[in-house]
């Protein structure tokens, strides 16, 4: 009987190679790819205590890590996921059961503050309608009109985590006013140009909100309508985050109201295949969608993969895994 059970319940990856070498060092372990029984992993919840129920540890990206999984995990030492956020595990019962949840909160910091930038200077300069426009045959700036300078801009950012740090930090040249809330962060002294506020003041002083706030019961739909009403008129609203903050209809609603010009959206509260299903997809002047492509850099899938890894790795080794949510 090997020493360690490890699963891997489903991944989109075209293999796990890196994640296995670095697991094969433990010595004696068995490894399941749930990929190799069924084509996209095993997501349904009695397969996965079929499995896993045994395991020392599992690594999962999108099956739901319910509390009835949780409990029927009878080794469980650590359940290590494939991204920053885990709503898809619940943390509750894992704390319960005392099972650690890992996840990798720096493996696509650049990749998505870089998004959310993106996304900020194409609703600011218009680039996506302009092209558009071009493409018609019927450019001319007058129809895109008016369009301000961005360091006249207040910037402001809903949680101030590792990736919301960033964009403060490649916005800060460019001369905006920068503002942020997060209640849980306590280092405002490291960022001397980001002027700290309530929920209430970013709102109604930004000219562009840039959503960066993990999803969970307390924060779905943390911009609901009565916080659009709140916000300047004509401001612009950036989400590259969870697409559960965001009540969309409420969000449609300000669109057609013209009181949000624009929003720039790597994430809706669809399932990825099922963007189009979006009432937000009814507004292509305002509101450009990527497809939650935000994270992706060859660089990111690297680190994500091997750090997922070595996130099971440390936990069995060592008892402490590289990051700890719960």
């Amino acid at each position: 009987m090997s020493r360690y059970k490890i699963v891997f319940t489903d991944y989109y990856y075209p293999n796990n190679d890196s994640e296995i070498d670095i697991l094969k060092k433990l010595g004696d372990v068995e490894i399941v790819d749930c990929t190799k029984i069924a084509p996209d992993g095993i997501k349904d919840e009695d397969r996965i205590i079929e499995y896993a129920g045994d395991a020392d540890a599992i690594i999962v990206q999108f099956a739901k890590m319910s509390r009835k999984v949780i409990e029927n995990l009878k080794n469980c030492k650590i359940i290590s996921r494939y991204a920053i956020g885990v709503d898809n595990i619940d943390l509750e019962a894992a704390r319960d059961k005392g099972i650690i949840v890992a996840n990798v909160p720096d493996y696509c910091i650049e990749e998505v503050s870089d998004t959310a930038i993106a996304h900020i200077f194409n609703c600011i300069r218009k680039v996506t309608r302009a092209n558009n426009l071009l493409h018609q045959g019927g450019w001319a700036y007058d129809k895109i009109k008016p369009i301000h300078r961005f360091s006249t801009h207040k910037v402001g950012l809903v949680a101030f985590g590792h990736i919301a740090q960033r964009v403060a930090e490649k916005l800060q040249p460019f001369g905006v006013s920068l503002m942020a809330y997060d209640p849980y962060f306590t280092e405002q002294v490291k960022y001397p140009w980001v002027k700290f506020v309530s929920f209430e003041e970013l709102l109604a002083q930004s000219d562009v909100v840039s959503v960066h706030a993990p999803l969970n019961k307390e924060s779905h739909h943390l911009i609901n309508r009565e916080r659009l009403a709140l916000m300047k008129k004509g401001a612009i609203i950036i989400n590259t985050s969870r697409g559960g903050l965001i009540d969309e209809v409420a969000l449609a609603e300000a669109l057609e109201a013209g009181q949000i010009a624009a929003a720039g959206l790597d994430v809706l509260e669809y399932p990825d295949e099922e963007y189009t299903k979006s009432i937000l997809t009814r507004f292509p002047d305002k509101v450009f969608i990527t497809p939650h492509m935000g994270w992706y850099s060859e660089e990111a899938i690297g680190d994500l993969q091997s750090k997922t890894a070595l996130n099971v790795y440390e936990m069995l080794k060592k008892g402490k895994p590289l990051y700890k949510v719960n």
